[in-house]
């Protein structure tokens, strides 16, 4: 690896071959260098990596279907975490963030992700290898590998991205407007004396929904810490609204005035003496994916929280079989 700042590269791989290929020999060059090296890699896949690599000291394997499940909490803990394990040394990172199969809503949050990466590990020695499936992803999800990577490659063959773009230009492509809320969205004018309220009422909803237990300690928190931000920054009251987005998803969001202008806000940790800025790296590390608007002098931060699938009901049946009343067939 030359150089001391980030190396940011995409593999499309074609098949199973071809991406334990990549990962081995990408592995094997950082070890033969004393680099250490994280894999993080979709759970259906670590056995199969794991197996591959055969052990190689100095690898740790991560499972990308875990830290990942918010795009937005990779860096601020997986990434950053591995990058300061090992302060002033050369590092690698294998990283497959989209994979086929993964639900379309995290799509747009993946690119943005990739993108945050140029930005957040700039100034670090890394080299890193983000993995895609080129014939199971489909063609604009290759597009933008291309917009978020300086150099992509495919077997052995490297070479510039020609539509490599700006982190800043990704981030603002990916920033549509949000889809309004629905007219039945339960809404509450929130001060700083009703957070309480806040909490309680979002609570039963989520309850409702049959949201587990754990999570809805997490959706208390996410909101207090979104709301008391808004209060704080806007001077005055914030907007809450929450509704269950039919059938698999609980959604709350917190309006107010101002605006949040730094795309790294969330993505990485304050400092230890910085006596603000943790609220929102918070929110994402417990809720499942977080949007970000700011327009016209106001922001919005809405939060999804996936709810279990419901139990799968057995068919009826209008009448035992014969079998099952004791008869013989004639």
């Amino acid at each position: 690896m030359t150089g001391r700042r980030l190396r940011h590269d995409a593999l499309l791989y074609a098949d199973d071959h071809d991406y334990l290929d990549a990962i081995t020999a990408f592995v094997a060059a950082g070890r033969a260098a004393d680099e250490p090296v994280l894999v993080a890699v979709p759970a259906y896949r670590l056995a199969q990596v794991g197996t591959a690599l055969g052990g190689v000291a100095g690898v740790t394997l991560a499972d990308m279907s875990a830290i990942g499940r918010n795009p937005a909490a990779i860096i601020p803990t997986a990434l950053r975490d591995f990058v300061h394990r090992f302060p002033g040394r050369r590092l690698r990172i294998v990283g497959e963030s989209l994979w086929p199969g993964r639900r379309p809503a995290a799509y747009r949050h993946c690119v943005e992700h990739e993108a945050m990466i140029n930005l957040a590990l700039r100034a670090y020695p890394v080299r890193a290898l983000c993995l895609f499936d080129r014939s199971r992803l489909p063609a604009d999800a290759l597009a933008d590998v291309g917009r978020t990577h300086p150099v992509v490659r495919s077997g052995a063959l490297a070479r510039p991205s020609a539509g490599y773009q700006h982190p800043e230009t990704v981030l603002a492509d990916c920033a549509e407007a949000l889809p309004p809320a629905p007219a039945d969205a339960a809404t509450l004018r929130v001060e700083a004396a009703g957070l309480a309220a806040l909490r309680a009422a979002v609570a039963a909803t989520a309850v409702a929904a049959g949201l587990p237990a754990d999570r809805v300690d997490d959706l208390r928190i996410a909101v207090t810490e979104l709301a008391a931000n808004a209060i704080t920054h806007a001077g005055g009251p914030a907007t809450a609204r929450w509704w269950v987005a039919a059938p698999d998803e609980l959604v709350c969001e917190i309006s107010s005035q101002g605006t949040l202008e730094d795309p790294l806000a969330g993505r990485i940790p304050a400092a230890p003496s910085a006596e603000r800025g943790r609220g929102l790296l918070l929110v994402q590390q417990l809720c499942d994916l977080v949007d970000i608007r700011t327009v016209d002098g106001g922001t919005t931060v809405r939060v999804h929280l996936d709810l279990p699938a419901p139990a799968a009901v057995p068919a009826p049946r209008s009448a035992p079989d014969a079998a099952e009343c004791g008869l013989a067939p004639l």
